[in-house]
């Protein structure tokens, strides 16, 4: 009977372990000197990949705001979205998330 229990527990303990794998990630910077059409292509290349990360520049007057219409089109809101806005030397808007499972990816 003991030598029952310790198996069922061995098992229980070897199965219910979480297995991590790795994740492709997406980075797509929007500096000054890029297109529109530039950052659609780059946006397009994401639809492969698991995270997902955003850079504006803050020389585009609405960054901000172009940061949380990608974060809206882009990232699976019901998963954590990590933002941070420019800091002195860093004039960025940022943003790490969980890529949008498209059905283009199904």
């Amino acid at each position: 009977m003991k030598k029952n229990i310790k198996l069922i527990l061995f098992f229980l303990t070897v199965f219910t372990f979480n297995f991590s794998y790795s994740a492709n990630w997406c980075k797509v910077i929007y500096n000054k000197e890029m297109s529109p059409g530039e950052l659609q292509k780059q946006l397009k290349k994401c639809r492969n990949s698991d995270n997902f990360f955003l850079a504006i520049h803050t020389s585009y007057a609405n960054a901000g705001h172009l940061l949380n219409t990608l974060i809206a089109e882009s990232c699976a809101l019901n998963r954590e979205v990590m933002i941070t806005e420019p800091r002195p030397g860093d004039p960025y808007f940022s943003a790490v998330c969980e890529f949008r499972r498209h059905f283009i990816r199904e």
